[in-house]
């Protein structure tokens, strides 16, 4: 190799070592920082979310929840046989039916309760599950049942031993009767003006429970604020009360104007009837479920929405 190219060979070599030499260490710093935001932002942005998961249509086997694969036209004969009652409104006016007739589980198979013998309607007690639950995972994790179904004679006890008889329901009209509703507690202590009453009222009809007899509404129910009482009905009927601020009375006598009414929540359409004729009939679409309840004031709410 002569001179000349030697010297070209050098001048090569010490270029590659010059490009090779290595960051400077402040840059270096920055990149590493860089690159950590991004993947960090990543995660995050694709973590999924923890909302409130939807309730499903049907909560046990006991509820009709009937599927309808061809269009079908029901009579309201057809259709009364298959109510569930969730929606039976129940107070001073409107009886207990004396048919009533509703499958019952002990509270203590599904929640904490301070009562061992404790039953309720089970749609009403999966419902009360969930909610419990999801509220354990929000950090409320000692909420009761404290008060479920009652027999006649029991509710004929309280009210005999009452001293205030406007506090208890008169045996009959009370709806603990049907097995619907339920008196919840936070460890055992009155949840009335509490972060735990607070976070009920506002994440119950989630679930399919109404705040029964709020403050602002005791002239429609004639039943002083009871927050610790909450009643199951099921959805889409508690999200609407809840968007709508009605009590079980209001949302019963605005069906009765309507007649029929639309509900979208979480992304699923519903429509609600509402029979007062036993002459009237409805037809079922194509691929939809259906839930059948009376109202105890002759009327039917016929619940349908698409499964498919």
């Amino acid at each position: 190799m002569n001179h000349l190219n030697y010297q070209n060979h050098l001048n090569h070599q010490r270029k590659s070592i010059k490009r090779r030499r290595p960051l400077p260490i402040f840059l270096m710093l920055v990149i590493v920082s860089i690159t950590a935001s991004l993947v960090m932002g990543y995660i995050f942005s694709s973590e999924p979310k923890h909302e409130i998961p939807p309730r499903p249509h049907i909560s046990s086997d006991s509820a009709n929840g009937n599927f309808s694969e061809t269009p079908k036209r029901l009579t309201y004969d057809q259709l009364i046989a298959l109510d569930n009652s969730h929606l039976l409104l129940i107070n001073s006016d409107c009886k207990v039916p004396d048919d009533l007739s509703v499958g019952f589980d002990k509270v203590l198979d599904y929640v904490k309760t301070l009562n061992t013998e404790l039953t309720l309607n089970k749609d009403a007690l999966v419902a009360l599950k969930e909610m419990l639950d999801y509220a354990a995972n929000a950090g409320y994790d000692e909420f009761r049942a404290t008060e479920g179904y009652r027999t006649f004679q029991y509710q004929q006890s309280l009210y005999d031993a009452a001293t205030d008889k406007s506090l208890v329901a008169f045996p009959g009209y009370s709806e603990h009767q049907t097995g619907l509703a339920v008196d919840i507690s936070y460890n055992g202590v009155n949840i009335g003006n509490s972060q735990q009453g607070s976070w009920l009222m506002d994440n119950a009809y989630n679930f399919g429970f109404v705040l029964r007899y709020p403050a602002h509404k005791t002239d429609i129910t004639k039943i002083p604020f009871e927050p610790w009482h909450y009643r199951y009905v099921g959805q889409p009927h508690a999200y609407y009360c809840h968007q709508n601020d009605l009590v079980l009375e209001e949302y019963i006598n605005y069906l009765q104007a309507n007649k029929e009414i639309t509900i979208t929540f979480n992304g699923t359409e519903y429509k609600v009837y509402y029979l007062s004729d036993r002459s009237e009939e409805i037809e079922i679409p194509q691929n939809c479920s259906y839930l059948v309840s009376t109202d105890n004031t002759n009327g039917l709410i016929v619940t349908v929405w698409p499964t498919i």
